[in-house]
């Protein structure tokens, strides 16, 4: 005997709900310690947990048809894009440790525009120079964040 109510659907929508809330129960808990209504630790929380409760309501009283589109997984290009997509992201998790913020990101910008983009290479250097340096300038000088670093050995 097959249960027509469960469906993945639904138990996603149910989890969103009970997840969504907790983090309400969570920013309740944590109003105390707030400045203001809109200011402190509890607003995130508050806000995320207010939206799982929205999403989850809307998709467990989705109407479904009985006819539902499988998911396709992806060929060709876009599945060779999408796997070296993760495993340059993976690699560039390793190599910030040892040559620093400012060359990894810009070394993994140039390969991701190049192979996502498809652009010349000349480009995607220029763009992932600008974009690497805005994000230095942003984070690093401007919001005084610590980012990993070179370590030399002199």
């Amino acid at each position: 005997m097959r249960i027509r109510f469960i469906s993945p659907d639904k138990i996603g929508a149910i989890t969103s709900i009970i997840l969504g809330w907790l983090s309400i129960f969570e920013a309740i808990r944590l109003y105390p310690y707030g400045n203001k209504i809109l200011t402190g630790d509890h607003t995130f929380p508050g806000l995320i947990g207010v939206l799982l409760v929205i999403a989850g309501g809307t998709l467990l009283f989705e109407r479904t048809s009985k006819e539902k589109n499988k998911p396709v997984l992806p060929r060709g290009r876009t599945a060779y894009i999408m796997i070296v997509s993760i495993g340059s992201l993976f690699i560039y998790c390793l190599l910030i440790e040892y040559i620093g913020y400012f060359f990894s990101t810009m070394i993994t910008f140039v390969y991701l525009i190049k192979i996502i983009g498809n652009y010349r290479w000349i480009f995607s250097i220029l763009i992932a120079v600008v974009l690497t340096t805005v994000m230095y300038l942003l984070f690093i000088v401007l919001l005084k964040t610590p980012f990993p670093s070179i370590n030399l050995p002199f």
